[in-house]
């Protein structure tokens, strides 16, 4: 495995130290790269994760910072696309807002190791040993409907649509498809849907999640019901309701 972790970071400054603090010296040691990838925060957010590069702890960590807002979703892309462009075969995604205990990445690491047929491992926060801290209750209900709903309809368990800790295997995800789902924060769901269609094996591990100071960016009511009617048009084979992502580069700047 030549393996990336990739952190999405938008106004996570009070967090996205806390996020690399946890990345312990034996997991540095075990992927190649940790790219911070800022997508463009009002706050100084970028400004935190420089200051920590200078500090030496993660000597392989770089700090990028993307040319245009590109939402969650299209934060993946460049990831993906970055990754694949350098040679890499693996691309853990973990959120910047610390709400992931970022030493749980071994985990996922752990199981595509012991395991070579299944090399794409997703963090599940509602499984039977997942640990949730301070997850607000609407919230946990509303993604436990939704992983039902979803499992009963791609008639496969889906334990959790989108945590912000997942590993993926670049042979696993098809560009000519990623590339055209929205780029908002829906792109989980149109993801899974497509490792599903293609039939692609994945796995889910339990993972830790939090909320102590974070600010989701998320719309509940509208992010469930883009939810279900993209699981809708799925299975009837229409597109999702998000509109396609506008033809873009996705590039970035490394920042020093």
């Amino acid at each position: 495995m030549n393996t990336v972790i990739a952190i999405p970071a938008y106004n996570c400054a009070p967090q996205i130290g806390r996020v690399l603090d946890e990345i312990t010296p034996e997991l540095a040691a075990r992927v190649a790269e940790i790219w911070v990838i800022d997508n463009r925060s009002t706050d100084d957010t970028l400004e935190r994760a420089l200051e920590y590069r200078r500090t030496g702890r993660l000597p392989n960590l770089r700090v990028f910072r993307n040319r245009q807002n590109n939402s969650l979703g299209g934060t993946h892309k460049v990831a993906f696309e970055h990754a694949r462009a350098a040679g890499h075969t693996h691309v853990v995604i973990l959120h910047g807002d610390n709400q992931a205990a970022s030493d749980e990445v071994a985990l996922l690491l752990d199981h595509a190791a012991a395991h070579p047929d299944t090399q794409t491992v997703l963090g599940s926060r509602f499984s039977r040993r997942s640990n949730l801290h301070g997850y607000d209750a609407k919230r946990v209900w509303g993604n436990r409907v939704l992983n039902t709903v979803y499992s009963a309809v791609a008639l496969r368990p889906l334990q959790d649509l989108g945590s912000g800790l997942n590993l993926f295997a670049l042979r696993d995800l098809d560009p000519t498809t990623y590339l055209r789902f929205a780029d908002k924060l829906t792109f989980n769901y149109e993801l899974i849907l497509d490792l599903v269609a293609r039939k692609v094996r994945f796995a889910f591990v339990p993972i830790t999640w939090r909320e102590e100071d974070q600010v989701s960016n998320a719309r509940n009511w509208n992010i469930f019901r883009t939810a279900l009617v993209n699981l809708a048009q799925w299975r009837v084979g229409r597109r999702t309701s998000e509109p396609p992502a506008e033809p873009r580069d996705y590039e970035w700047d490394e920042v020093q």
